[in-house]
């Protein structure tokens, strides 16, 4: 068994509390959940051990929750490609992430806190770029938290959405069906939990887009979603310090923290370079189709309705 890091007692306590994590049995669980990836022929999936962790605590341990969730994590690539698939650190990559559309800021909330990931998708060029290429950063960045940090698999992670100076063109490219795929990728297949998702600076002419393509989202979500009329209410969720200095907290330069991820995913090009042979082959499976094979993301039924407006 390949070694896993260890945690700090009060990181330990927390994953006890909020994961089921028991020290003493995690390696027998990983072990389990890779056997069964062996053992299915329809399944390329990674099997490292901190990963497969990963899952098994956002499934609170649950073994069959998390076979469940890493089955969806690599099916959805099947219907999800222009997001999911082609995912390599290249210059265009590294051109729009040097833009600054998403930063991590470089420590958590606290020492047993979430994680907060920033994104500013004023920075997305609409010549050059599209919300696809964003999201598909984001959710390599995603992987790497997912990977790197236990903070981002026990305590989860508050995302907070900048919409400062998102003009109409940029907010028009955002259509509902990119959201809801994000969302249920998010929902049901990514090994870490939204704590929260706060919106700020939305401008009032963007209002009328944003209630449109939130619409088809279901009514129930899995996590608080805020928009905030006043930038300065975010501090009523987050404190001070779990923000970047350019917000008003104490938690670095934006600067710095893309410096730190950029080396990060540099250092990981291989590993990105390795995802293509990851996926399903439903020709493959035997019983039940998976629940994206069957058109479960055809639908474009609910409404916004947990929504809270500070």
């Amino acid at each position: 068994m390949a070694n896993l890091r260890t945690l700090e007692p009060l990181l330990a306590a927390l994953a006890l509390a909020e994961c089921n994590e028991q020290q003493s049995e995690r390696e027998a669980l990983i072990s389990t959940v890779q056997t069964w990836i062996a053992k299915s022929p329809y399944l390329k999936a990674r099997t490292d051990a901190q990963w497969i962790l990963a899952f098994l605590r956002r499934c609170r341990f649950s073994v069959e929750e998390t076979k469940r969730r890493i089955d969806n994590y690599y099916s959805l690539r099947n219907v999800f490609p222009e997001v999911l698939g082609s995912r390599q650190v290249t210059e265009a990559l590294m051109k729009q992430f040097d833009r600054g559309i998403h930063v991590i800021p470089e420590r958590p909330v606290s020492k047993q806190g979430a994680r907060v990931i920033i994104s500013q998708f004023c920075q997305v060029d609409p010549k050059t770029s599209s919300p696809r290429e964003a999201f598909k950063l984001l959710f390599m960045l995603l992987e790497l938290l997912a990977q790197e940090c236990d903070n981002a698999t026990t305590a989860g992670l508050f995302w907070v959405v900048d919409a400062r100076d998102v003009t109409m063109e940029q907010m028009l490219q955002y259509d509902p069906f990119l959201l809801k795929k994000s969302f249920m990728f998010v929902d049901q297949c990514l090994p870490l939990r939204f704590m929260e998702i706060h919106l700020v600076n939305m401008i009032p002419s963007g209002q009328t887009v944003f209630n449109f393509v939130t619409s088809f989202l279901p009514a129930k979500l899995p996590w608080k979603f805020v928009v905030h009329k006043k930038s300065e209410d975010l501090y009523k969720h987050l404190p001070p310090e779990a923000m970047t200095i350019e917000y008003g907290g104490s938690n670095g330069y934006q600067a710095e923290a893309l410096d730190y991820w950029r080396r990060r995913l540099e250092a990981r090009k291989d590993y990105f370079e390795q995802d293509a042979q990851y996926g399903t082959n439903e020709k493959l499976r035997v019983g039940l189709a998976n629940a994206w094979a069957s058109g479960e993301l055809s639908g474009t039924s609910g409404s916004f309705r947990k929504l809270e407006v500070d």
